[in-house]
């Protein structure tokens, strides 16, 4: 394989991972980590390229043997390897980054990757030989998949924890990480069967990419301090789910500006972010929840009933009770004749006055 055919075959993989890196470059939305461990991946992914080329190109020489085998031996060691790389960059929990959680997480790598090393004396995942022309040819040992299975446990890792943590967002965002999973699937499968090179690195680059611009459309519409749907989501979503949504609750907080002026933002922050986690986790189902502005926020409820809005304001106001901040709430029933925006106005007024009675409340306990 001459160097402008290795450059035309994979123009594309070149493409999407320069790509990849001008939105890095860019991006204000991807975090320091995101970029430390997605540069990683990258160089990862140019280096199984050219060794999986380099080795393709072996194939046709002779007495290179010992070569060949080395190659595909750090081959079969990269793939799974990209997958424990691109983990942090797609896992959403935090408990990825903890050290017991690490050490578990490569068990499997390092046994694989031991047993691969050694099989240059075991022939135990794969070896190469000699035929009379001078040729070096591969051939499996009984673990030959072991590569592909350690690569396939990860992956189905990823795909397990994503699915998990993305249940209770929009039907939109579970799509498309479901286009880019199964695409990505698809291709590794087709791969396997139908070519006998096996040349992950341009699936993997694309669904990197596409997950990427999946990523940077989702932080794009989300508030960054408290993780929930931002005022740009709230616009999108009022004119998308108009005809959809049965009720809408507005939600302000109490005393967040008492809390900024007396114990600092620090502060203000950790209550904006204590009554987000709240919303978020005890909100229904059928609940999609923004962050509007400072201390507000908004609820938009499809397909529910009444009384389930009143019995879900009623466990998030119990679960704040259980801190030291406190919110007021307020909804209004969404019709069909309704014009959204009234609903919302009503939604506001009613919060409004439970905000007042609180205070009266407040107040009288105080005398």
């Amino acid at each position: 394989m001459s160097f402008r055919n290795f450059i035309v075959e994979n123009y594309l993989l070149f493409y999407e991972v320069v790509g990849l890196l001008i939105i890095l470059f860019i991006s204000a939305h991807i975090t320091p980590k995101i970029k430390k461990y997605t540069r990683i991946t990258i160089g990862l992914i140019i280096a199984s390229c050219i060794i999986h080329n380099i080795e393709l190109w072996l194939r046709s020489m002779t007495n290179v043997l010992e070569l060949r085998y080395w190659l595909t031996t750090i081959k079969y060691c990269l793939y799974p390897l990209i997958m424990i790389t691109i983990t942090p960059i797609m896992s959403p929990f935090k408990q990825m980054e903890q050290r017991k959680w690490i050490i578990i997480f490569i068990i499997p790598l390092i046994i694989s990757d031991l047993l691969i090393i050694t099989s240059w004396f075991t022939h135990l995942v794969h070896f190469y030989y000699y035929i009379p022309s001078g040729l070096s040819v591969y051939d499996g040992g009984p673990l030959r998949y072991l590569p592909y299975i350690t690569f396939f446990g990860y992956f189905i890792f990823l795909i397990i924890q994503n699915l998990y943590y993305l249940w209770n967002y929009t039907l939109k965002v579970k799509l498309i990480f479901v286009y880019i999973t199964l695409g990505a699937i698809l291709g590794l499968v087709l791969q396997l069967a139908l070519d006998e090179n096996d040349s992950f690195y341009h699936i993997f680059s694309s669904s990197l990419l596409l997950f990427f611009l999946l990523y940077y459309i989702h932080r794009s519409v989300i508030d960054p301090l408290t993780g929930l749907f931002n005022r740009q989501a709230y616009y999108q979503d009022m004119e998308q789910l108009k005809h959809r949504i049965t009720f809408i609750a507005s939600i302000d907080m109490n005393n967040l500006k008492y809390l900024n002026d007396n114990f600092g933002h620090e502060k203000g922050d950790l209550a904006l972010k204590t009554v987000s986690s709240i919303l978020f986790k005890h909100s229904n189902k059928n609940a999609t929840v923004y962050r509007i502005g400072g201390d507000e926020f908004v609820i938009f409820y499809t397909k529910i009933k009444e009384n389930e809005v009143k019995d879900n304001i009623k466990v998030m106001k119990e679960q704040l009770s259980l801190t030291e901040f406190n919110c007021a709430f307020g909804y209004a029933q969404m019709k069909q004749i309704d014009d959204i925006q009234s609903v919302i106005a009503e939604a506001d007024r009613l919060m409004y006055e439970d905000k007042a009675k609180m205070k009266a409340i407040n107040n009288q306990n105080k005398k």
